[in-house]
């Protein structure tokens, strides 16, 4: 390691030493315990202590602290590996039992490049679609050709029309669907959606009034977006992203990016993250405890 890293000091040496202060203080407290509960509180400390120094590795590795940085003095501290990896269209990042969603920091100066653009549009597209091809039971991909109309409630769905369209007009709570259409596909109902992902080569229409908390959709055409629409998650297109109303009628809650490879204005409309395929700081916007 570069001699100089481990000469620097920064704003995170006040928090870690408050860590340790406060880790030391509790030590004391517990020598103090009867014997049964000592070895409980013993227990939940070695676990709350894994858990920060999961967290200290990830912000370490966000804020571009080279691997092993804190094994220098004054720290000593030897913290758990990172992996990094992708979710859908954004990077995930894990140490230990903490994952991590983030995108990519971007401004709208980034997108006024085809090239970036075209690497995040063809780096959805094969990701979406590998994704919804290769989803395992109770998501394995079935076939259908010509036209076809799903409508009512619905718990799952995993679909490729082939050679048709597909319209959707679904009521209630949607756990998770995947669509992959050769034709035009139309979205519309007041359904609920914890996860929709739809790949369509034609049109795709979203219309009525549905929420989806992870919107993972691409067209090979267009996209159009009506009023009413509440969503988080990504939505590329080739050639445009109309907002049929106006952007200020579709409540679009972060992170959420929207891009048109044949348009470099649609990328510069709100959050600043961009999905992980394109070089940049990463910058996370969910933090998870998985046991």
């Amino acid at each position: 390691m570069n001699e100089s890293w481990c000469q620097k000091r920064g704003a995170i040496l006040p928090f870690v030493m408050g860590i340790v202060l406060a880790v030391t203080l509790l030590l004391t407290s517990l020598l103090q315990m009867p014997g049964g509960m000592r070895l409980s509180a013993l227990r939940y400390l070695k676990k709350q202590q894994e858990v920060y120094d999961a967290e200290s590795a990830l912000l370490a590795y966000l804020n571009g602290f080279p691997e092993g940085y804190f094994k220098c003095a004054p720290w000593n501290v030897s913290l758990p590996k990172v992996n990094l990896k992708r979710l859908g269209p954004w990077a995930e990042l894990s140490s230990e039992n903490v994952h991590v969603l983030a995108g990519v920091v971007y401004d709208s100066a980034t997108f006024r490049s085809y090239e970036v653009r075209r690497k995040i549009y063809e780096g959805f597209r094969q990701v979406l679609n590998d994704e919804i091809k290769m989803a395992l039971p109770p998501m394995a991909l079935q076939i259908k050709s010509g036209n076809r109309r799903v409508g009512g409630r619905l718990s799952m769905a995993s679909l490729w029309v082939q050679d048709g369209d597909l319209t959707l007009n679904l009521d209630g709570k949607v756990l998770s669907c995947r669509f992959l259409v050769d034709g035009s596909a139309e979205v519309r109902g007041s359904a609920v959606f914890d996860t929709l992902r739809i790949y369509s080569r034609g049109p795709l229409y979203l219309r009525g009034n549905l929420k989806v908390r992870w919107l993972e959709a691409f067209s090979e055409n267009g996209v159009e977006i009506s009023q009413g629409i509440d969503f988080s998650g990504v939505i590329v297109a080739r050639h445009e992203v109309a907002f049929r109303n106006g952007f200020n009628k579709v409540s679009a809650r972060k992170p959420f990016f929207v891009m048109a490879l044949e348009n470099s204005e649609m990328s510069s409309i709100g959050s600043s993250l961009a999905p992980n395929f394109i070089p940049g700081k990463l910058k996370p916007f969910e933090w998870k405890l998985k046991q």
